[in-house]
């Protein structure tokens, strides 16, 4: 993502949409009300109401429309934003919907609150995808971290025969088809898992795997995948994965709890911690913030860091069984 644009006087903030992931940051920060202008395509408006042909004629026009809602489909990264147009046709108070692709330039004009800023300003680093491998004698399961989840790519049985698995050609087959899915994906790839498996993968791929990362995990499956990212394996690898660093900040909630040091969590205990002016980091799950808003602006007038979890990730699952929200805090409360 690019800031082309920025005039926060206006509440006017104009970006390049560079990339398919860069649409779950634009759907992160657009809401209900807020005007967003881009080039799109809109049905020609013929002279009369007749019937419209199949094939209409469209025409790319530039509109502004007042957003009512959108519509994010995860791991195809499609952004459709939906309202009524105020500038650009005749047709005033229609409805219009803009599909949001890499290559767009929208302009988003809005009441911006800080976190959402933030959210802009970190997009517009670098984000590579990476592939988690969790590998043992019976299984493997791929999978792509992206920036608001994880998507299971495959899973590769071995269809070990007792002692004989090992010995022959069922074990090259299993490591061959694992090696060439991974190569298909062209992305740097951590592999982990229990055991010594992993490492006969990797002898088995010497010379195939260029950009790679081992390391120990308990499980294999997609256990194993979400073990890696709890520990912060994969911020090692790859320090600016958003899922990497929702799931280390969940996990580190969790430990504080366990350990009973300065944490609050579910709506009542952060409500109150807010109100007393003690949050030092605030943590939301994505589809409460429409809703909290009030609670967030409280506490980033008081200073606070405020971090958006996505729900569609484990670390998310886990803060939504907490009630949806937690927060560190500056000082103890009773």
């Amino acid at each position: 993502m690019k800031i082309v644009e920025q005039d926060l006087k206006r509440g006017m903030v104009k970006i390049l949409v560079q990339g398919k992931e860069d649409c779950w940051h634009v759907y992160n920060v657009v809401e209900k009300g807020d005007y967003v202008s881009a080039f799109t395509y809109r049905s020609r408006k013929g002279e009369s109401d007749k019937i419209r042909s199949k094939k209409e004629e469209k025409e790319r026009v530039y509109l502004k429309i007042q957003v009512e809602d959108k519509e994010f489909q995860k791991f195809t990264d499609r952004l459709r934003i939906r309202g009524r147009i105020v500038e650009g046709v005749d047709e005033i108070g229609a409805y219009h919907t803009i599909s949001v692709e890499p290559g767009m330039e929208i302009k988003i004009e809005k009441e911006w609150k800080e976190w959402q800023l933030k959210r802009l300003r970190e997009a517009t680093k670098k984000h590579p995808k990476i592939v988690i491998v969790a590998i043992d004698d019976e299984m493997a399961t791929i999978a792509k971290v992206h920036e608001y989840g994880v998507e299971e790519i495959a899973t590769i049985y071995s269809n070990r025969s007792g002692k004989m698995y090992g010995n022959g050609d069922d074990k090259r087959e299993y490591f061959g088809q694992i090696l060439t899915k991974i190569k298909s994906m062209s992305l740097p790839v951590v592999i982990v898992g229990p055991g010594f498996e992993k490492d006969a993968f990797i002898e088995f791929s010497k010379g195939e795997l260029k950009n790679y990362f081992v390391d120990n995990v308990s499980h294999s499956g997609m256990a194993g995948v979400y073990e890696a990212l709890r520990r912060g394996i994969i911020e090692k690898v790859m320090k600016e994965n958003r899922v990497a660093k929702e799931m280390k900040f969940v996990e580190e909630i969790m430990e504080r709890i366990a350990k009973n040091e300065k944490v609050a969590y579910g709506e009542e205990e952060v409500k109150k911690a807010v109100e007393m002016g003690a949050v030092d980091k605030l943590f939301i799950l994505n589809s409460m913030v429409m809703e909290e808003e009030e609670l967030i602006k409280k506490a980033e007038e008081m200073g606070a860091e405020i971090e958006i979890i996505n729900e569609w990730h484990e670390g998310g699952s886990r803060l939504a069984s907490l009630g949806g929200m937690a927060a560190f805090l500056r000082y103890e409360i009773t």
